[in-house]
Order: structure tokens, then C-alpha cells, then sequence
């Protein structure tokens, strides 16, 4: 197909730093229906999903109160570069009962309203009052739904200030560790923007935005050709959260924990979730150093420590008992290691945590999403993924992993979205969470469901839960 890209388009893989090798590989993975994991079960409770017990939850506790206590150990990475379309797409469509009811008597509750507004949709009718807030809500010159997710104030407090989830985050993670570092991914448009809004928080914030070479391609449906501007350019996206795994290469602390821009809560429920993060950060830093210690030990590939390794190696490996040689319990037990919050699943079931058999035939404890899973392989999960986890990056002599080393390029996604009116098909990198760190080190722990509280509609920002 080489002979088919322009010299325009080759411009084009140039200033992303691409080879033509890479898009005719994009082009090929466009053109399938994308991979599936190979499934063994999900993990559940005792087999696979850590339940801690009141014991080990205390320990876990102190030890995570103790690393935070060095301001140099941790900090937070949150992936914030998505704009709010979705949140907002419920109302471009017909509305449902429900979503038109909360419209007409609670129109004016959003957080996002002036006083001025917030006056004016009182006073109007029930049917006006919905009309005139979906309105300005996706007015595309003053309206919300074109603006970064975290831009968007989640909160409006009893004095009339109203909160971003960009500055909740802040104020949350303040009351957890202090001045330590705090990372967004954002888009580059709004960075500026972004970094002032934050300037005044009492920690130490960086912002970032996805890198040019994790661009993908896409494919017109209609044409079954790669999707091209009206003016022949070729149509570039950015790669998926999976994209962002560069950035949280740069982020220099030990311990990284990572949460999604719209998982927050008012500052009333935020001592209580900092509580959990304690325990997964301390639960972490626990395997860590059972890690470091085994890698440490002077008996290092003698029997007794062969046998030790392999038995701490089976939480994460179901095939670690065929271990024979050092060599090899060695390089399974040096990389990244993370402890992943997972929640029960009070709905549908769908991704979550799962055994999956890995292309090495490694089976381990991973992050699977729906579109991986083959048909079929939906039912029998009872926990779903919040995006809650503490990372370690950090070597037992000190030196830092490349975390890029650790990803499945395999576990790449394929999906459909609207272009223009068109039906496009659309490839993202492997999930940072996912593919991402398929090679981690990987311990799933249950956590409760207080601890999740995405806003993945503007509705949910009517709900109880948000009130300051």
C-alpha cells in the first residue's frame, strides 16, 4: 500500500515521527475487526480480588500514611484530555421520561449556572425551563459541552462558589498528600487555561498534553478507504487514553496513583475516599517490598529462595509453579508493580478484572475492556474497574522502569464513531490501563462502591451525591 500514501501524507508521518511502515500497519488493523483477549474467567472474589481483612487493612493503612508522610514518594496522574461531548450527548437526542423530568423541575440545580441563570430558569414554566437550559448548555460559542471534561464545575457550595473537577481534584489530593506533585493530561488548546485555573492550589501541579506520534489513522466506512478532510488530508486522532502511557513515563515519583478526571466528589466526602487510597497505597507498597526483598537476598537462586519467589509470584502468574530456572522468576518479578481498586458490580456485567491467557501463555490478572472480550464472555464477572490505582515504578536499586517496555502493542482497540455525518472506524493504542500495562505486576483489591462517583452524564451532576 505504500505506493498509495502522498507526498503529503508522508509529510504528515514525518511531523509525528513516523515511519510509512506504521501507518500501512494502522491501515491493516483498520481494516479487521481488532483483537479479543484470550478470557480464562473473571476474577472473583478470593481468586483474583483481594477482600482485605480488617487486619490487613490496618496494615496497609499505616504503611500508606507512613509513605505519604515523604512528599517525595508519590504523586497523581490524572488523564484529563477528553472534551465533554459525551457527558452532553444524551441531550442531542430525544429525551427519555426520567431525563425530561429532572429537566423541568431541576434545570436550575446544575452547578455550572450563574445566579443570573439560575434566576432566570426559575422563572420560567417546567417545558421552557428544560428548552431554554438545553439550550444554553449546547450553545456552541458559551456553552459546555465543546469544553474539557474537568473545566466543567461538578460542585456548587453553600457560599456560591462553584468547583471544577480539575480544581476538586486538586483540593482532594491536598488533603491526602499534601504539596506532592499532581499531573493532568489535557488538551493543548486549554492548557493554558487549565494551568491558570490552577495556579492557587496548594500543591504542586504539571499539566501535559498527548504526544503527536501517538496519533492514529481512521477508516471511512462509507468509502472503505482512510478517512481524508475535504481537502484530501488524511484524518488524524488522537490514540485513546492508551495514547497517554509516554506521559505517565515522565511523572518521577515511585508511587503514582491514577484516577479519571470525572471520578470526584464535594469536599465532605473527601476524607473518607482518601482513606481507601491510603490502603491501596500501602497495600502497594507492601508488595514492593516484599518484591525488593526477594530480589535482595543473598541466597538468590538457591532452593529455599526458589521456592519462596515462586510462591509469592503465584498471586499475580497462575503458571509461576513452572518456574525452574532463576533467570526466569527473576525477570517475572522485576517490573512495575500495581494494586488496582476494583468495585462490585451492582448492574450489568461487562470488562472488569479477568484471568486472561496471555500470547506467552503467561495467565495473569488483567484490566479487560468490553470490546476485548469475546462473544459470549460478558457474563460471570462480579466487579468492574473504576480506574482507581497506585502504581510503583521503581527498581529495587533505585533506577526507574521504562514502563513503555511493559506494554501489549497487541491489545489495540477498534471501534465506530460519527465524523462529519459518516460512519468512521477509529483505532486506539492499547489501554493505559489495559494493554498498557498487560506486563505489570498486576493485584486487584475490592473496595467500596463510595469510592466511585464518575460523572458520565450532565444528570449525574443532579444527583445528591454532588450537592457541596
Amino acid at each position: 500500500m505504500g505506493s498509495d500514501w502522498t507526498a503529503r501524507d508522508q509529510r504528515a508521518f514525518a511531523q509525528r515521527g513516523w515511519s510509512v511502515e506504521e501507518a500501512e500497519t494502522q491501515s491493516v488493523h483498520l481494516q479487521g475487526s481488532g483483537p479479543t483477549v484470550a478470557v480464562d474467567r473473571p476474577c472473583t472474589a478470593g481468586d483474583g480480588i483481594h477482600v482485605l481483612t480488617a487486619g490487613e487493612r490496618e496494615i496497609a493503612f499505616t504503611l500508606g500514611t507512613k509513605v505519604l508522610a515523604d512528599g517525595a514518594l508519590c504523586a497523581r496522574f490524572v488523564p484529563a484530555s477528553g472534551a465533554a461531548s459525551r457527558m452532553f450527548a444524551a441531550l442531542r437526542n430525544t429525551l427519555g421520561k426520567k431525563e425530561k423530568q429532572l429537566l423541568q423541575g431541576q434545570a436550575q440545580d446544575f452547578p455550572f449556572w450563574s445566579a443570573c441563570q439560575r434566576e432566570a430558569l426559575q422563572a420560567l414554566s417546567p417545558s421552557d425551563r428544560a428548552e431554554q437550559a438545553k439550550a444554553w448548555m449546547l450553545d456552541p460559542e458559551s456553552g459546555w459541552s465543546h469544553l474539557p471534561k474537568g473545566l466543567i464545575p461538578f460542585h456548587r457550595y453553600p457560599d456560591d462558589q462553584s468547583r471544577s473537577s480539575f480544581e476538586e481534584h486538586a483540593k482532594e489530593w491536598n488533603l491526602l498528600a499534601g504539596h506532592a506533585p499532581l499531573h493532568f493530561t489535557v488538551p493543548e488548546r486549554y492548557q493554558d487555561q487549565i494551568e491558570g485555573l490552577l495556579e492557587g492550589e496548594n500543591v504542586q501541579v504539571s499539566t501535559s498534553v498527548q504526544a503527536p506520534s501517538t496519533d492514529t489513522l481512521a477508516w471511512d466506512m462509507r468509502s472503505r478507504a482512510l478517512a481524508r478532510h475535504a481537502d484530501g488530508s488524511l484524518l488524524f486522532r488522537p490514540g485513546g487514553h492508551g495514547a497517554l502511557l509516554k506521559n505517565l513515563a515522565s511523572i518521577t515519583s515511585p508511587f503514582i496513583f491514577v484516577r479519571n478526571i470525572d471520578n470526584i466528589v464535594p469536599t465532605r466526602l473527601m476524607a473518607a475516599r482518601n482513606e481507601e487510597q491510603k490502603v491501596l497505597l500501602g497495600r502497594c507498597a507492601s508488595l514492593v517490598k516484599a518484591r525488593n526483598a526477594l530480589l535482595s537476598r543473598p541466597d538468590l537462586g538457591e532452593t529455599s529462595w526458589h521456592q519462596d519467589a515462586v510462591n509469592w509470584l503465584a498471586a499475580f502468574q497462575g503458571d509461576a509453579a513452572e518456574l525452574t530456572h532463576a533467570d526466569s522468576l527473576i525477570e517475572r518479578l522485576d517490573r512495575p508493580i500495581r494494586v488496582a481498586g476494583m468495585v462490585r458490580n451492582e448492574g450489568a456485567p461487562g470488562g472488569g478484572p479477568f484471568w486472561i491467557r496471555q500470547a506467552n501463555g503467561r495467565m495473569v490478572p488483567s484490566i479487560v475492556e468490553s470490546a476485548e472480550l469475546p462473544e459470549g464472555r460478558l457474563d460471570g464477572g462480579t466487579h468492574f474497574n473504576p480506574v482507581d490505582m497506585v502504581c510503583n515504578v521503581q527498581r529495587a536499586d533505585g533506577s526507574r522502569y521504562d514502563v513503555l517496555h511493559f506494554s501489549d502493542e497487541h491489545r489495540y482497540f477498534i471501534g465506530q464513531k460519527d465524523w462529519n455525518g459518516q460512519g468512521i472506524r477509529i483505532l486506539e493504542r492499547p489501554g493505559l490501563w489495559n494493554g498498557g500495562m498487560d506486563e505489570w505486576l498486576t493485584q486487584f483489591v475490592e473496595v467500596p462502591a463510595t469510592t466511585f462517583a464518575p460523572v458520565k452524564s450532565v444528570f449525574d451532576l443532579l444527583h445528591p451525591i454532588r450537592r457541596g
